[in-house]
């Protein structure tokens, strides 16, 4: 009776939990209140007037891994995520973009909706496999922004 309860709990909560075919698929299994999640919050108003600089986006969140990294030469990337709302969303771009030689640090910023990375000094990676690692985490990648852009100065 009690796995009968259960498997009928799972399903429901899986049946109003399942994301349409237009929203970002995630590999993490445990994730099913996510999809709830509004997924074009990148525009809301709270996401546009949040760490904003000079430049038309996120500023590089300033954490102690990225402020070392910084120390040691490396190069700051912010790229605006859309779709990323919760811990498990972080957790889905860490776990992607922590595996890579290049990142020296990483920090995904919920309040900005934004990812922070610094590269090792004399790494580097392009525009493109930012986003293919993105869309592998399950999200799409609006704008990317590398040195004073990403610090808040010009472009």
């Amino acid at each position: 009776m009690k796995l009968l309860m259960k498997t009928i709990v799972m399903t429901t909560a899986l049946c109003f939990c399942l994301p349409s075919a237009a929203q970002p698929q995630h590999d993490n299994a445990n994730h099913a209140t996510h999809d709830m999640h509004d997924h074009e919050e990148a525009n809301s108003s709270h996401a546009a007037n949040s760490g904003r600089g000079a430049s038309d986006g996120p500023v590089l969140t300033r954490t102690e891994d990225i402020e070392s990294a910084l120390a040691d030469g490396g190069e700051p990337i912010v790229a605006d995520v859309l779709g990323v709302v919760c811990d498990f969303c972080a957790l889905a771009m860490n776990k992607i973009f922590s595996k890579r030689e290049e990142v020296a640090a990483i920090y995904v910023d919920l309040d900005t909706k934004a990812l922070n990375l610094v590269l090792v000094p004399g790494a580097s990676m392009n525009d493109q496999t930012i986003t293919d690692l993105a869309v592998q985490a399950g999200y799409r990648i609006a704008e990317v922004r590398r040195g004073d852009a990403a610090l808040g100065g010009a472009s």
